[in-house]
């Protein structure tokens, strides 16, 4: 019988089975291979992006390069404020919202002595202190003017455009509430022999409460009244509208500010007072401030002190200065805390970056108090603020505007 060669050592089928999965085999090794060197490569740009980023944060520049420049003309006693990634430039004679290219957005004319500027979001009003005309703006331009009968001391603006106005005469004061139509809402009759002398007004963002410092005399010895008012629902329920209030006593408090939705902060010579309530708001946490207070700003949910220092020859040149600028957030803890010997005449929060300049010179810090940039300037300095890009920042001077990039 002839023999019969055997052609495969397994069947047909199992020979090509295994064929396939050695492939999916080399197939899965090839895509995870792949997949591995995409992650390597991901990671690697990652640990890059990071380091740079950390590098940036903490790098001071030397320089910078002026990206772009125009050319405009300002008076003598022309004011410029931020506002909502642009600039209110006003004087006696009006007011205008401008952009980056000087470009008016909306402006309003007026004749006013001694203006002055309250902004909270998209809402501004402007009123001429000791005098007797407001006007209240939108995002838009829209306007609603507001007069008084007696002499204006302060304002007070909500984002919804309701406005608090603080009325001084020699032996009265009065406080009005207006809505964004110029109605009045509700008005309080303010006396030191009865309440106390209001010496500063904040209302809430929302418009619905309105807190008060008062200036008491109590045995003779000055204290200082804060009261918060509800015109909500909530405050029907209460006498006066008056929610809350708390004295205390051999203390002024000159400041208070709305700083957050339901969070508002006193400023006294002693410390920083938080109150926090949505209908009814109560003293919930304090900073003491032991030294002398030099200068109060404000910014998105921060508090700004400038005290005295008390240090001009440490070793450390972050410990020497004339001057420590303190930075808490709402709750009252202190985010940055750094000294300075500039001779200031401004000091502001614009963006994530804490800036101070006088006429000439500058110091730019970020909010972990890391100097960015340091340096003079040949023209007065009108304004100085964070713009659009990273590293830019916008610089206005009485005959033009310069965008410059820190480098």
């Amino acid at each position: 019988m002839a023999k019969i060669t055997k052609l495969y050592d397994t069947p047909p089928y199992q020979e090509q089975d295994g064929g396939m999965d050695d492939y999916k085999k080399k197939l899965f090794r090839h895509r995870a291979g792949r997949g591995a060197k995409y992650l390597i490569g991901a990671v690697v740009v990652l640990c890059g992006f990071l380091a740079y980023s950390i590098c940036s944060q903490n790098k001071t520049y030397m320089s910078y390069e002026t990206v772009s420049t125009v050319e405009h003309s300002s008076t003598v006693n022309t004011l410029y404020t931020e506002y909502n990634g642009k600039l209110l430039k006003y004087s006696k004679d009006g007011i205008s919202c401008i952009d980056s290219q000087n470009e008016a957005i909306w402006s309003q004319t007026y004749n006013m002595q001694n203006p002055m500027v309250d902004i909270c979001e998209g809402a501004v009003a402007v009123a001429d202190q000791q005098g007797n005309i407001v006007y209240v703006f939108d995002a838009q331009g829209a306007v609603t003017e507001i007069s008084t009968l007696l002499p204006i001391q302060q304002i007070s603006v909500s984002a919804q455009g309701v406005t608090a106005i603080l009325l001084n005469d020699s032996t009265v004061s009065w406080i009005y509430i207006y809505d964004k139509e110029g109605n009045k809402l509700a008005e309080s009759r303010c006396s030191l022999d009865e309440t106390g002398q209001p010496i500063s007004i904040a209302l809430s963002p929302d418009g619905t409460k309105l807190a008060v410092s008062y200036l008491q005399v109590q045995e003779g010895s000055a204290a200082s009244c804060v009261v918060f008012y509800n015109f909500g629902s909530v405050g029907s329920n209460f006498v006066d509208k008056i929610v809350s209030s708390k004295v205390y006593t051999d203390t002024v408090i000159p400041r208070i500010r709305y700083i957050g939705k339901s969070i508002c902060a006193a400023i006294s010579d002693q410390e920083i007072i938080y109150y926090e309530g949505a209908e009814i708001p109560e003293e919930k946490n304090t900073v003491i401030l032991d030294a002398e207070i030099e200068s109060v700003f404000w910014g998105d949910s921060r508090v700004g002190i400038v005290t005295l220092g008390d240090d001009t020859t440490a070793e450390n040149e972050e410990e020497a200065g004339r001057y420590r600028v303190n930075l808490y957030d709402t709750s009252g803890k202190q985010i940055l805390s750094r000294k300075t010997d500039l001779e200031y005449s401004q000091v502001k929060l614009s963006g994530k970056y804490l800036i101070l300049y006088n006429e000439n010179e500058c110091e730019i810090y970020n909010e972990k108090g890391i100097l960015k940039y340091k340096g003079s300037f040949d023209s007065v300095i009108a304004d100085l603020y964070k713009g659009n890009g990273h590293n830019k920042f916008v610089l206005v001077f009485s005959d033009r505007t310069e965008t410059i990039r820190l480098q």
